[in-house]
């Protein structure tokens, strides 16, 4: 069990009713071990892997820095969603619900539950960056297939990405189809919705960066790329990179923004979660790396 330090004891203040989260029922939980994993990749794998973690990679000492990163997620990271995941589980509720429900089995304050709070709140203003970035994406998307970008130099991408930004009725639409995107795998549910969703969302990642990186190991830019990327320089290596791979770490595994204790809500208790836990990060890490060598090829070529 985990125990939770004290401020008052959960007797002097009493929740109520509606604070309490309900037992899941027996076919609310997810609907296989895969289900879970593919889940919480596709809730981990986000910009901190495709964007920040290559450019840091490279940035940081190149492997030397990975390492430091790998440090960082095995002490660090991973006990704490391993924690996220239990509190889930034991409390089997949302976020707010799961931590009060935890800490009453503990006899410690209900005022515990204002960590479920504090996670919600970091939730909302993640979205806040990434709606207008999911924005972009899909208007990205759309005008690769309906015009195309294979005869663009980086001239022509700037140009075409400002012209994006100064729209304003082309972003907030973008943002909005995003968003109705969202609300919609969520409205239908854990397993018509999250499941469907992940099923087909994250082996088509896989599958799409795999071709990617494919692509860039036969660019002219790969060699230089992977010097950039994985050459050791142990030297970068100091308290201000570490700082840099405790922050990725939390960025990257998806840690205290609620979800992991929502998803954590819908285990079995049979659920291995310290193996759980060690997949998902292991998955991350990876498509980290694989995003690294699919971007940076194409920008040395460039």
């Amino acid at each position: 069990m985990i125990t939770l330090n004290a401020g008052r004891s959960a007797e002097s203040i009493q929740p109520t009713h509606s604070d309490i989260p309900d037992d899941k029922s027996a076919n609310a939980g997810w609907s296989s071990r895969a289900a879970f994993i593919f889940a919480s990749i596709g809730f981990a794998v986000g910009l901190g892997n495709i964007w920040r973690f290559p450019y840091m990679v490279g940035e940081n000492g190149g492997s030397a820095f990975v390492l430091v990163y790998l440090l960082c997620v095995f002490i660090i990271g991973m006990p704490i969603l391993i924690a996220e995941l239990t509190i889930g589980r034991i409390g089997r509720g949302s976020c707010t619900g799961a931590v009060l429900q935890t800490a009453l089995q503990e006899n410690r304050s209900p005022r515990w539950k204002g960590v479920g709070y504090i996670n919600m709140l970091a939730a909302f203003l993640v979205t806040l960056i990434y709606s207008g970035i999911v924005g972009w994406v899909l208007y990205y998307l759309y005008k690769s297939v309906s015009v195309g970008f294979g005869s663009f130099d980086a001239a022509m991408s700037s140009a075409a990405y400002q012209a994006m930004l100064q729209d304003n009725a082309v972003m907030i639409f973008w943002c909005w189809t995003g968003l109705a995107i969202t609300a919609g795998i969520a409205f239908l549910g854990l397993k018509a919705g999250v499941e469907r969703a992940v099923s087909v969302m994250i082996p088509l990642l896989i599958v799409v960066m795999v071709l990617l990186a494919g692509y860039g190991m036969l660019s002219e830019g790969f060699a230089p790329a992977v010097s950039y990327l994985f050459e050791p320089d142990f030297s970068k290596i100091n308290g201000a990179v570490f700082l840099a791979a405790i922050g990725q770490a939390f960025f990257s595994i998806g840690v205290g923004l609620a979800a992991m204790m929502t998803y954590g809500s819908y285990l079995p208790k049979s659920f291995n979660i310290p193996a759980g836990a060690g997949i998902i990060i292991a998955a991350d890490t990876v498509i980290a790396l694989l995003a690294g060598v699919v971007i940076f090829p194409l920008v040395f070529t460039r």
